[in-house]
Parts: structure tokens; sequence; C-alpha cells
């Protein structure tokens, strides 16, 4: 099928590999409706006790074959300049003029054939002699046919016209929404880039080789994150071996204050989740947990399968949410746009929590549709998660506040 392209007509006319299936549909329906009506009409002679007049059908045979050979030519001309409203004005005399014409020569080759199937026939009946009167009324006759063909011929351009546009349609909004998970995604990048440097610039009054450290974990970070910069999905294995990086940073900066554990069921690992999802929404529980308690504080990362599903969980124990105006607050880019990838991504079919544990602290919960990599993609080493204490945990009721 030819692309839709800005200012021009659709036009539905098949390519070349595809006109001997229009000729061989075209002699099939002429056929078969030749055999639906000599089987009618056998049904009405044999019930009557009459002969059955061969000769008169093997004629109107001779008629449909014909229309048979006009149609796909007629076809070829309708398709290129259907009557659309925006044309029609236009086009209507040109289809009318011709069709007349294209009835004319029919008419005068179903003239030649019925005098020669008569001949070979010894039938005079099939091919009454030549005149004005004849001519006009066969041509009034084959006008209908005509007609015909130029109805179906225009419900084919119509429904392949509205296929069209709605791939078309389908293919722009997918475009757009690629093109708006590239504009989200690209945000992380300076969000977290600028978080990283301000540490940075934070640690080089107190401790200068972790700083340096800092720096070469950063540039492996980054070089690694421009090598998927491109995918807006990666495998759950890969997501975590880009966390686990990141969070040798975040233990330069506080060292033993930070405690980090993963529970991640072996058999979710390979599941198809956002590229940069996690890491933002671990950086904010660091940032928000660890940065604000004194003493050592632990951050947690969830992940198993349950009814099709992948269930994610990512907790720390620092204050907690006080209000509907400090989510808003303390959410900030990480988490608005973790939410907006999701939704732009899908749709409903997701889900995303952040709420206050009845323990301390803040969990951020999504489930995600589970859908797991192909075999033959690469896969990242990753280290191997931690085991928490009783298993996988699940998620606890509470009236906090809520992303929808």
């Amino acid at each position: 099928m030819r692309p839709l392209r800005p200012g021009r007509t659709f036009r539905s006319e098949p390519p070349r590999h595809r006109w001997p299936l229009v000729w061989f549909l075209s002699f099939a329906t002429w056929t078969v409706v030749w055999a639906v009506l000599s089987s009618q009409g056998y049904v009405y002679y044999r019930g009557r006790g009459l002969s059955f007049p061969w000769p008169r059908y093997a004629g109107l045979l001779a008629d449909f074959l014909l229309w048979a050979v006009f149609t796909p030519a007629a076809l070829w001309f309708i398709w290129r300049a259907p009557l659309c409203r925006s044309t029609w004005q236009r086009r209507l005399p040109v289809q009318v003029l011709v069709g007349v014409a294209v009835t004319g020569v029919y008419t005068a080759f179903d003239l030649l054939v019925r005098g020669a199937l008569a001949h070979l026939l010894a039938e005079p009946d099939l091919a009454p002699p030549p005149s004005p009167g004849l001519f006009f009324r066969l041509f009034v006759t084959h006008v209908f046919a005509y007609v015909d063909v130029a109805l179906v011929g225009h419900a084919v351009h119509y429904a392949r016209d509205a296929r069209a546009k709605e791939l078309r349609t389908s293919q722009l909004e997918a475009g757009l929404a690629e093109a708006q998970l590239q504009v989200l995604r690209m945000q992380l990048h300076p969000h977290f880039l600028f978080n990283t440097l301000h540490t940075v610039s934070a640690l080089m009054h107190k401790d200068v080789r972790a700083a340096d450290r800092m720096l070469a974990l950063l540039g492996d970070l980054l070089r690694d994150s421009f090598d998927k910069l491109g995918a807006q999905e990666v495998s759950l294995k890969q997501e975590l071996g880009f966390l686990d990086r990141y969070l040798e940073i975040e233990r330069t900066r506080f060292q033993d204050r930070l405690r980090v554990e993963l529970d991640v069921a072996p058999e979710v690992l390979d599941a198809v989740v956002p590229n940069l999802l996690l890491q933002p929404l671990v950086e904010n529980a660091v940032r928000h947990g660890a940065a604000r308690r004194e003493g050592s504080s632990r951050v947690q990362v969830v992940g198993y399968e349950r009814e099709g599903w992948l269930e994610l969980r990512i907790r720390d124990d620092g204050p907690g949410l006080p209000g509907e105006e400090e989510l808003q607050r303390r959410g900030g880019v990480g988490l608005a746009n973790t939410q907006a990838r999701l939704e732009q991504t899908f749709g409903k079919e997701h889900r995303f929590e952040v709420r206050n544990r009845p323990e301390g602290g803040v969990e951020v919960a999504l489930a995600l549709p589970l859908r797991l990599r192909p075999a033959e993609e690469p896969a990242e080493a990753v280290p191997p998660p931690v085991p928490a204490p009783h298993g996988p945990p699940r998620p606890e009721v509470s009236s906090s506040p809520a992303v929808p």
C-alpha cells in the first residue's frame, strides 16, 4: 500500500504484482455470477418440463467473460480518479464520459462475439441482425452492468482509503508517543547529572579522594547511559546493572551510612521495563531517606511476579511524607517524570503509587504488565540480588497519599 503524503489524494490502485489477482478475481466473479444464473435457469426450465436453452446461456457466458476482460480496465480508471467529497464535482463528468466510452466499446465487441458464437453454434437467435436500435438497447443494458462495476470499485477504494488513514493515524500517534517518551527520558540525564555534580562539589571540601572517585564513577555511569541512549526499554537485569553503578556513587558519598538491599526474583530478571525506570526512584529514596538521617539508612528494591504483573517496590526508612504538599515538593522531576513515562508507555495498564509505610519511611509501588525479553537479546551481568529475610513482601494497605 502506498503511504499517504500531505497534499496528495490517496490512490487505491494495487501495485503491479497484485494486478494478476485482480484479473483472477474478475474472471472468477463473473463466472460465479453466470453459474448462479444458469443454475436458476436450469431449475426453472426443468421444473416446467422444458428443455434447457443452453445456447442462450452460452451467449450469456460469452457476455460475462467479456465483462471479465473489461472490468480490470474499468477498475484501473476508477481507482486512479475515484469520486471523493473534495473531487466529485471535477471528476464526475470524466467518470461519466469514460463509463459511456467503455460501455460503447463493450457493446460493439459484444455484438461481434455474439455473431461469431451464433455462426459457430449455428444459432441465429444469438445474434440478431445489427441495427442502431439493437445497439442502443444493448448499450442501455450494459450501462447498468458498468454502474455495478463502478460501485464495487468505489467500495473497494473507500475501504482501502479507510485502512490507509487508520494506519497513518496509528503511525502518527506512535511517533508522537515515541517522541514524548524520548523527551521525558532525556530529561532524566541532566537531572541526574546536576544532582551528582552538586554532590561532588559538596564533597570536594571534605574528602578530595572520595570526590575524585565519584567523578570516575560518574564517567563510567554516563558512558553506560549514553550507550543505551536510543533504547526506550531494557531488561530488568540491565536496569539493575545500571542502578548498581549509580549506587556505587552513593556508597562513596554516604560510606557506611547507606545500606541497599535488592530482593528481585530470578524469574523476572528478563522482564522488559522502561529505560532508567529505577534510578530516579532510588535516587529519590536516597535523597529523602539516607540524606535526612544522622545514622545508617536502608533502601530496599523488591521485584517479583504476581498474576502476570511485574511488581516493583522501592522503600526507604526516612521521615516519610507529612502530606500532599510534601509529596508534590519531594517528587520533583523523578516521580513526575516516571509517572508521565508510564502513562505514555502503558496507558491505564499500570499502577504507580507513593505512600507512607506503617513502620516509617516511604514506599513507591509499581505494577507493570509482565513482558519477558527475547532470549536472543544480549544480557548484561548484574550482581546477584541480596535476599531479604522474609521473602518478597506484599504491598501494605495505607491511607497515605498516592499518585494514581
